[in-house]
C-alpha cells in the first residue's frame, strides 16, 4: 500500500519534456494565436505542436522520478519491516494510548516524533527538488507527503497494534515537525536554527533493528535545537540545547537538559566550499557535540 501511495504522489511530475526547446514549444503552442502573430511572428507554423500532453511540465526528470519512487517505496517496505519487528504486529483491536505521561518515556517519544517528520519532511523536500521541482512546490508537497506518512503509522499501524495504541500526542508532535520543516526550507531564507539528534552510545542492538523499543535504547537519543550564531563558513560553531531521558533500576525517570557547543558536517563542508557543503548535507541531521547535562526527576 506504501509503494503505491508514493508512485500516486509522484505521477503527476512524471513527464515526457525538459529541455528548453521543448519548454518553449509548450509556451508557444498553448498561447492565443494572435499573441504569437504580434510578437513573434509564428501563427501558421506548422512545426509546432498539435497537441501538447496535458501532463508535460517542463524541468521534470521522468528518469530521477522512477529512481525517486523506487528509492521512496523501498524505505517505506523497510521502515514498516523494522517498526513490526521492534513494536509488534498490527493485529488487534481500534484503541487510543495514554502516552503524554502514562508511556514512562517523559516526553521523549513525543520528541523523537517531532525530529523524525521534521527529518523526513526535509529528505522528502530534497528528493522532489532532485526530481525537478521548484523549491515551493517540493517543501509544499514534502510536508503533506511528511505528514500523511507520520498519520499512517499512528493510523492504522499504532491504532491496532496491542501494545502501542493511536496517539494523540504524537500526531501533535508529528504535525509540528512537518511544519517546521516547510518553514525551515522557505525559499531564499538562512534560517540560523536547526533540530538535530546525537546518541549517548552504539544503538544499534545486534539484531539489525534501530528503532527505539524499550525504555533504555530511547534515552540513548538525545535531540537538539540548535543555533549557528555566525554565518561565517571558516567558523563553522553550532550551539545547542537538548533533551534526553534516563532510565535506571530506581523508581522514576531522570529528565536531562543537556547544553552544548558543536558543529555537524554541512558547516564542516563549508570550510572547503558550497560543492563541499552541499555533499555532506545529508547527514547535517546529527549534532558532534561537547557539554553539559542538568538531570532532574
Amino acid at each position: 500500500m506504501m509503494a503505491l501511495l508514493i508512485v500516486a504522489l509522484l505521477c503527476p511530475v512524471i513527464v515526457h519534456a525538459t529541455t528548453e526547446d521543448q519548454s518553449a514549444k509548450v509556451l508557444l503552442a498553448t498561447a492565443e494565436p494572435r499573441l504569437l502573430s504580434a510578437t513573434t511572428g509564428w501563427a501558421g507554423r506548422r512545426d509546432l505542436p498539435v497537441s501538447i500532453p496535458r501532463n508535460v511540465v517542463p524541468g521534470i526528470h521522468r528518469e530521477r522520478a522512477y529512481l525517486w519512487a523506487s528509492f521512496s517505496a523501498g524505505c517505506m517496505i523497510e521502515a514498516y519491516r523494522q517498526s513490526q519487528a521492534s513494536w509488534g504486529s498490527s493485529t488487534g483491536h481500534f484503541h487510543f494510548k495514554s502516552d503524554w505521561t502514562g508511556d514512562g518515556l517523559a516526553l521523549s517519544d513525543e520528541t523523537s516524533h517531532l525530529f523524525a517528520a521534521y527529518q523526513l519532511s526535509r529528505i522528502i523536500n530534497g528528493g522532489y527538488q532532485w526530481v525537478g521541482l521548484n523549491p515551493d512546490r517540493a517543501r509544499r508537497a514534502a510536508f503533506v507527503e511528511a505528514w500523511l506518512l507520520t498519520f499512517l503509522v499512528e493510523f492504522p499501524i499504532d491504532a491496532y497494534n496491542p501494545g502501542q495504541g493511536l496517539g494523540l500526542s504524537d500526531l501533535m508532535f508529528n504535525t509540528v515537525g512537518s511544519l517546521a520543516a516547510y518553514h525551515h526550507a522557505k525559499p531564499n531564507s538562512r534560517p540560523i536554527w536547526d533540530l538535530k539528534v546525537s546518541v549517548k552510545r552504539s544503538f544499534f542492538d545486534g539484531q539489525g533493528r534501530v528503532i527505539a523499543y524499550t525504555n533504555r535504547q530511547y534515552d540513548d537519543y538525545v535531540y537538539w535545537l540548535t543555533l549557528r550564531p555566525l554565518r561565517n563558513r571558516h567558523i563553522p560553531i553550532l550551539l545547542g540545547a537538548g533533551y534526553s531521558t534516563a532510565h535506571s533500576d530506581s523508581p522514576g525517570i531522570t529528565k536531562e537538559l543537556h547544553l552544548g557547543v558543536g558543529l555537524s558536517a554541512e558547516e564542516l563542508g563549508a570550510i572547503f566550499g558550497e560543492r563541499t557543503a552541499r555533499h555532506l548535507r545529508p547527514l547535517n541531521f546529527f549534532f558532534l557535540n561537547w557539554g553539559t547535562k542538568i538531570s532532574w526527576r
